[in-house]
């Protein structure tokens, strides 16, 4: 268990409040991940950002229950949906007709897209950091990741560096259902998540 002091007279405020309902959260872990329940946390940027992560990080570290979890930085997850949703969709039309070695990587590329994906939708506790959707493959495969889990009752702690008006104008921009989408995801998160900005 961190020291008080620690919340105290290292952080602001804010983030005082915020670490030790995060406390409260990770001392009833098992209850929470059996109710599938997370975290949606806005305006988690600059030193904010380092500091929460690292304390996410060594909390799940410091769990004394097992569980599956699943930390992707937000890069990951947008390079991820843009191999999952554009390039194999792509590649996968002209696979027959594709020399060898091209066949070899989208193999590769495949099996480790198909790893990730189940480690999305199947992990306990998935930790998504740095959310802020640029494309609609990214706004889609978010859209799909957050229906299964909340389906199948999975724990996810979504951090942006966003507040939460940003994030729903960022993601109406991305294109014509960007707002629809985001209404489903937010519905979905607000159902199963606390929320901290």
């Amino acid at each position: 268990m961190l020291n008080q002091t620690f919340f105290v007279d290292e952080v602001p405020l804010q983030d005082a409040d915020l670490l030790q309902r995060l406390n409260q959260y990770f001392a009833t872990l098992d209850q929470r991940l059996r109710h599938g329940q997370g975290w949606m946390i806005y305006n988690v940027a600059g030193p904010r950002a380092a500091r929460l992560t690292r304390f996410i990080q060594q909390r799940v570290g410091e769990a004394d229950l097992l569980f599956s979890h699943f930390f992707l930085p937000w890069r990951d997850f947008a390079l991820t949906s843009y191999l999952v949703q554009v390039e194999l969709k792509s590649l996968a039309e002209q696979q027959p007709d594709l020399p060898e070695k091209a066949r070899a990587e989208y193999a590769i590329a495949t099996r480790v897209s198909r790893q990730t994906l189940a480690q999305l939708v199947t992990a306990d506790l998935l930790i998504l950091n740095g959310l802020v959707p640029q494309h609609a493959w990214e706004l889609h495969y978010l859209d799909e990741t957050i229906e299964r889990r909340c389906r199948q009752r999975l724990a996810t702690i979504l951090l942006t560096p966003e507040q939460p008006h940003e994030l729903a104008a960022d993601m109406a921009r991305v294109n014509d259902r960007g707002a629809e989408t985001w209404a489903r995801i937010a519905e979905r998160l607000y159902k199963t998540s606390l929320i901290a900005v």
